[in-house]
């Protein structure tokens, strides 16, 4: 590593005008910028980031949300700025303060009803909140407005120092648990067109699918699930002979963008072209040729909505 071309943190944040702990946010959610590690620990970013980072300002700026922008290349931003009309900056930020509004206030004392229980233990009483909120605002509703707020809840929670892994681990299991069944028996009964959800290799972590599983069985098609650590042999082999219409793949924040991106590529590469492949999720890239890239749920549901 040339350390010419390499700048810390602090530099990053001021050549661009982004906040360290905004860069640092969007590192752990995204996976970009992408940094280097040295021998003492220190992270170092490489300079050429500077560039894409102050389109990304500007696309902020325009009203595009982090989610969408953070991982985009320069080409991407550079189309996504080029497509902007003039009134787009009020509508979108208005259009944002609408989304962060669905939320409502009762629903967030709902949450940290349940973070409560889960600091005291209490499986049970989480499941029947689950379960009774479920009933109340339906399957694609329950995942968007309660169970990614929560997760997100447990994140914050866990990074002031309020939550413990041993919180983060009951939580994730209560909810694994709980989607596990829900969106199975939703999927017994199933006709439509056939949907493959599968992870990559050496994931870990359960929970993304789930969700993903629960959102598309809310939907007409008929769910393969294959779960997780899932050899690329063994998803190419499954596309071959049963011939899903779409194959969706969350890629948690475990993997980074390089590594997932030579994985998709190559399972792209090896699958019939007329199968749609979808990615999401924090350690998904956005810019795989003839992959959908789909960060949201409801952006996820419309989606297949549209296709079948």
């Amino acid at each position: 590593m040339n350390m010419n071309d390499y700048i810390s943190i602090g530099e990053l944040s001021s050549m661009t005008g982004i906040g360290v702990h905004t860069l640092r946010v969007w590192e752990k959610r995204y996976g970009a910028p992408h940094s280097q590690r040295l021998p003492s620990g220190h992270r170092r970013y490489p300079k050429e980031e500077v560039s894409r980072l102050k389109a990304i300002a500007n696309a902020l700026e325009s009203g595009y949300r982090a989610s969408k922008v953070v991982t985009a290349t320069m080409e991407e931003l550079q189309s996504l700025m080029r497509s902007v009309p003039l009134h787009r900056n009020l509508d979108a930020k208005l259009t944002d303060e609408i989304k962060q509004n669905t939320i409502l206030a009762s629903d967030k004392t709902i949450i940290e009803s349940w973070v409560q229980l889960i600091i005291a233990g209490k499986d049970d009483q989480l499941f029947h909140g689950f379960h009774e909120q479920l009933g109340r605002h339906g399957p694609l509703n329950f995942i968007c407005n309660f169970a990614s707020p929560l997760l997100d809840r447990i994140g914050k929670g866990w990074e002031m120092g309020e939550l413990t892994v041993t919180h983060e681990h009951f939580a994730s299991e209560c909810m694994v648990s709980f989607l596990s069944e829900k969106w199975r028996q939703m999927n017994l009964r199933k006709s439509g067109p056939l949907i493959l959800i599968t992870t990559l290799p050496e994931e870990v972590y359960s929970l993304g699918i789930h969700m993903c599983s629960m959102v598309t069985a809310t939907t007409n098609f008929k769910i393969m699930y294959l779960g997780v650590d899932t050899p690329a042999e063994d998803i190419i082999e499954a596309t071959e002979k049963y011939k899903p219409k779409i194959i969706t793949i969350p890629i948690s924040h475990k993997f980074d963008l390089v590594t997932s991106g030579k994985i998709i590529t190559n399972l792209r590469n090896k699958i019939d072209k007329n199968i749609t492949i979808i990615t999401g999720g924090r350690g998904s890239p956005c810019n795989i040729k003839g992959v959908s890239y789909i960060h949201e749920f409801r952006e996820y549901y419309d989606f297949l909505n549209n296709a079948s």
